[in-house]
């Protein structure tokens, strides 16, 4: 694909869909010129900020000559999403060459080879949209939202993505003496569902559920049990046939004061959300539950007979304890959300029993939020990582 500018008369713009919230995105353009006979004479290039809502001149024509763009980079430094629009203008005339939305710390590569590709803040690209325009929304907050569809170019096809929301983990217990303390289990993940429309099936506006993370179950007060995590939210997408639902995770049950065992809330399923942890050994891995304190992808300190395996589209479950306690670490999943590993505990003796590590991605297990430290002055697990349209999110320690 190349983008040739014939003549004075012709230039390649962008534009805002709207006004920054504070910085003005950043443009970097290479482009080569050509004499009439298309022979090489000059390699060159601009830069600048673009401007809001009004169109900016990324790389201009030269009378008698053809400018040649090898390269394009626009960068979102603004604090708040972005749209731009790339067009190519012949004396007033404007065709669209594209429509993309760039979150915070993205940036939009063309090249002649690769095309149009959006790179995420990491620099890894995970939009190729050559072939033509591409419009990406995306909804983070929990609750109700609207999808609209294209109206600057007429769309083919819509491809939605969707992830449930993780289930929150069990509170700890507190007490002393010769009884067994144990931590809070670990909530599950949430599912990934995904689907292709023909965009004529779909409605100008569709409806957009995101589904809320489950709440953190509470702190036992001195001598008491904790509380239940709560349950992930579902996220959907659409109505009646065209529904299209990322089921949530499971709660991770309560640390108790009773010798008791304690299971993960389950992964969000392809059919249904994940079942909430009970007094019940239970493990991370895939979407289910089973009936030993194992978890992760692979073998692990934990595991009995066969290997555990990660969840592929549904959420990897929570860590749960046995009633010793042992305690498992939050399972993985290939796409879908992870599981949050167990709360520190303590046996009869006393003697410390650790807390464990959140589970990720492709990992042999854990891989996710760190565990706290246990001991007289114990600290919290590391938090989850987000997830992004490659997986869900990492489970917290």
């Amino acid at each position: 694909m190349a983008i040739i500018l014939d003549g004075s008369s012709e230039k390649l713009q962008a534009v805002l869909s709207g006004a920054v919230a504070t910085t003005q995105p950043d443009f970097f353009v290479s482009w080569t010129q050509l004499n009439a006979t298309t022979a090489f004479e000059l390699i060159d290039n601009t830069n600048g900020q673009l401007n809001s809502t009004t169109d900016v001149d990324l790389c201009a024509g030269v009378a008698s000559k053809k400018i040649r763009v090898t390269e394009l980079f626009i960068y979102n430094r603004d604090t708040a999403n972005v749209t731009v629009t790339i067009k190519h203008d012949t004396s007033g005339t404007e065709r669209y060459l594209g429509v993309f939305t760039l979150q915070t710390g993205e940036f939009l590569r063309y090249s002649e080879t690769c095309g149009w590709v959006i790179h995420n803040a990491n620099g890894r690209g995970y939009a190729e949209v050559s072939g033509g325009p591409v419009d990406v929304q995306q909804f983070t907050t929990a609750g109700a939202a609207t999808w609209t569809k294209p109206t600057s170019f007429t769309p083919r096809f819509v491809r939605v993505i969707a992830y449930g929301g993780g289930g929150g983990g069990g509170g700890g217990s507190s007490n002393t003496g010769a009884v067994v303390r144990n931590g809070g289990s670990g909530g599950g993940g949430g599912a990934r569902a995904e689907r292709s429309y023909l965009a004529t099936d779909l409605a100008a506006t569709e409806a957009v559920s995101v589904g809320a993370g489950g709440t953190a179950g509470a702190a036992g007060a001195s001598g008491a049990d904790g509380g239940s995590g709560g349950a992930g939210g579902s996220t959907t997408f659409s109505s009646g046939l065209n529904l299209l639902t990322a089921w949530g995770g499971g709660a991770g049950y309560l640390g108790d004061n009773a010798a008791t065992a304690g299971s993960g809330g389950a992964g969000g399923g392809l059919s249904a959300n994940g079942g909430n942890g009970a007094a019940a050994a239970a493990t991370g891995g895939g979407p289910g539950a089973p009936a030993t304190p194992n978890g992760g992808c692979g073998a692990n300190s934990l595991a009995t007979a066969g290997t555990p395996v990660c969840a592929e589209y549904g959420g990897g479950a929570g860590g749960g304890h046995t009633n010793v306690p042992a305690n498992g670490i939050g399972g993985s999943s290939l796409f879908g959300g992870a599981g949050g590993g167990v709360g520190g505990g303590a046996t009869v003796a006393p003697a410390v029993i650790n807390a464990t590590a959140g589970g990720g991605h492709l990992v042999a297990g854990g891989g996710g939020g760190a565990a706290g430290t246990s001991g007289a002055v114990p600290t919290n697990g590391t938090n989850g990582a987000a997830g992004n349209m490659h997986a869900g999110g990492y489970g917290g320690g």
